[in-house]
């Protein structure tokens, strides 16, 4: 993409979420035509708003998600600090275009996993691991909500449509597990809505880390200690939420996380 694209991709997206006015599309002579080029715009994005990242969240791990999205395959945008909420989290609704949910297992990392010229093996990945906990992603977007029909280059700089997150207490303790089949039960207003496995998650939550760690290593880049990644949709469902609406997310042993806007 030309640099004049980029910075107006940027200006279209920032304007959508600034102003509280969706977009239906990004024009196709600014539109990005790969994920590549997605990444790129992303990039400027965080720069021209300053944001401070802390993590990665990757979206599409799911069979669910990736029906929904048209996509075969996991993408990922940066969790930022500004978007960081302990659980229990009290959230005003009107600081999204709009609030769709994701139960979501979220690894914090104690050593780094820096780009290099050979794929990281899960057990490598796991030994990086300082902790895993319950949390949301809280989903929001630029295009409103038809952003499911945008195809994930536009996603994807538009930060892998990602709105805030909500983390749980976690366990150092967690290898022990049985991540893809530990079930995860989603309250709305303290009804059942839907539930799922880890195995949900690319086959277990650690894989989609491990997923990451290798997809970023290609692209000269790597993780942090001390950075957050969320990997994905848990749970059958998102939920869709409105103001005075509230919502619980029990992982069994690992905990709970909750949320509620006003």
């Amino acid at each position: 993409m030309q640099q004049a694209a980029i910075q107006r991709c940027v200006e279209m997206l920032t304007g959508a979420r600034r102003d509280r006015q969706p977009l239906a599309e990004l024009p196709a002579d600014i539109r990005p035509a790969d994920l590549a080029e997605g990444y790129v715009v992303q990039d400027v994005l965080l720069a021209v708003q300053n944001a401070k990242a802390c993590g990665y969240k990757i979206a599409a791990t799911s069979a669910v998600a990736q029906t929904l999205l048209g996509v075969d395959g996991p993408f990922f945008g940066r969790l930022l600090e500004e978007a960081y909420h302990d659980s229990p989290a009290h959230l005003p609704a009107d600081r999204f275009l709009f609030r769709l949910i994701e139960p979501e297992f979220a690894f914090i990392l104690a050593e780094d996993l820096p780009p290099r010229g050979a794929d990281y093996s899960s057990d490598e990945v796991s030994q990086a691991v300082a902790s895993l906990h319950p949390a949301f992603e809280i989903v929001s977007s630029s295009f409103g909500r038809d952003w499911t029909k945008r195809g994930a280059p536009s996603l994807a700089a538009d930060n892998a449509v990602h709105g805030a997150f909500v983390l749980g207490l976690g366990t150092e303790d967690w290898r022990h597990l049985d991540l893809a089949n530990l079930e995860v039960r989603l309250t709305v207003d303290g009804e059942a809505f839907s539930s799922g496995r880890g195995e949900a998650v690319l086959g277990h939550p650690l894989r989609a880390l491990t997923w990451l760690a290798n997809d970023l290593t290609r692209r000269g880049r790597g993780l942090q200690a001390g950075e957050t990644v969320t990997t994905g949709l848990v749970t059958a469902k998102f939920a869709l939420l409105e103001a005075g609406q509230g919502c619980r997310a029990d992982f069994g042993p690992l905990g709970e996380v909750t949320l509620a806007f006003e």
